[in-house]
């Protein structure tokens, strides 16, 4: 009987206690508790321009880690073109592509004009990935807010819904 009543105490003590974790990791959160994020400045893949994060201070930014050879990267692109088109005042979609290999540039240039992509795309490099945590599993995309701050890692395929409650909360 006793121990009935300890662990439903624990039991308990884990949901107050998890429940102060999501509360405290929630969106209502004060900003000083996320990271900057780091800063790069890398060129497009078409080399006309160079992308510079800290470019971008005071609109959101959705930094989307991803490669040509990925179908669930590829599942994204469409809603990515069109929440980068839908918020162009408030929002800037970066594609960071993660190809490898001889002529991997140029693959993702044949990509970019297939699909019509609207939004900037950088070639990632193993440092860019390493200092943002790393990224286990492609796609990727981190939520910066307008101040550069890292609020937010998606890990997976995503739809535009599920970006949209992402980004929109920090416009």
């Amino acid at each position: 009987m006793q121990k009935k009543h300890l662990i439903g105490i624990m039991v308990g003590f884990i949901f107050l206690g998890s429940g102060g974790l999501i509360f405290a990791m929630g969106k209502k959160a004060s900003k000083e508790n996320f990271p900057l994020a780091p800063l790069f400045s890398e060129p497009t893949i078409f080399g006309d321009s160079v992308i510079r994060l800290e470019a971008y201070r005071g609109k959101v930014v959705l930094l989307n880690f991803w490669a040509t050879w990925c179908p669930p990267c590829q599942a994204e692109v469409p809603d990515l073109i069109r929440l980068h088109r839908d918020f162009a005042d408030r929002l800037v979609v970066i594609g960071v592509s993660l190809d490898r290999g001889p002529g991997a540039r140029e693959i993702v240039q044949d990509f970019y004009k297939k699909f019509g992509l609207n939004y900037p795309v950088i070639m990632g490099t193993d440092q860019m990935v390493m200092r943002y945590g790393g990224v286990s599993a492609i796609p990727t995309s981190f939520v910066i807010d307008k101040q550069g701050r890292i609020v937010e890692k998606i890990v997976g395929l995503r739809n535009y819904s599920t970006f949209l409650d992402a980004v929109k909360i920090w416009f």
